[in-house]
């Protein structure tokens, strides 16, 4: 079987929920780090709440990629190639998710979360394409696997 016929196939239930729970942990374990890290080298204003501590970024990572997973399962029902749609939709997403952050630097006073610098939402920035990263590998090449 091909490449391409591999990543046709529809998934059971049970590999889409470990995909999304590998998907979950991965990205809150390197999102921490990237927090954590991030934190010390550009020292974000003390109040700029995404960067306040880890608990935001578990947070928000866990539920966005809860919703991912939910998304993937959605898709995995109906499509006939859910790796591709899935990619389309993840890919969206991804770009639509920049856009707070970009705004907190165009518009600081419509997301009020404190005073957001370019390097601290470079960091909020590095924690999406991280989370992206891991996810669609996990349900794009690993979830596929048998």
């Amino acid at each position: 079987m091909g490449a391409n016929a591999a990543t046709s196939q529809k998934l059971p239930l049970s590999r889409i929920a470990l995909a999304g729970v590998i998907a979950i942990v991965a990205s809150v374990e390197v999102n921490v780090i990237i927090w954590w890290r991030g934190s010390m080298l550009v020292s974000p204003p003390a109040d700029f709440m995404p960067l306040a501590g880890p608990g935001p970024t578990i947070i928000f990572t866990t539920f966005f990629l809860v919703s991912a997973t939910i998304v993937y399962a959605i898709i995995n029902a109906v499509s006939k190639n859910p790796v591709r749609v899935f990619t389309i939709v993840a890919v969206i997403a991804l770009v639509v998710g920049l856009i707070p952050d970009i705004m907190m630097l165009i518009a600081p006073g419509s997301m009020p979360m404190g005073t957001p610098t370019v390097p601290a939402v470079l960091v909020l920035i590095l924690m999406h394409f991280a989370a992206f990263a891991i996810t669609m590998w996990v349900f794009t090449r690993w979830a596929p696997q048998r």
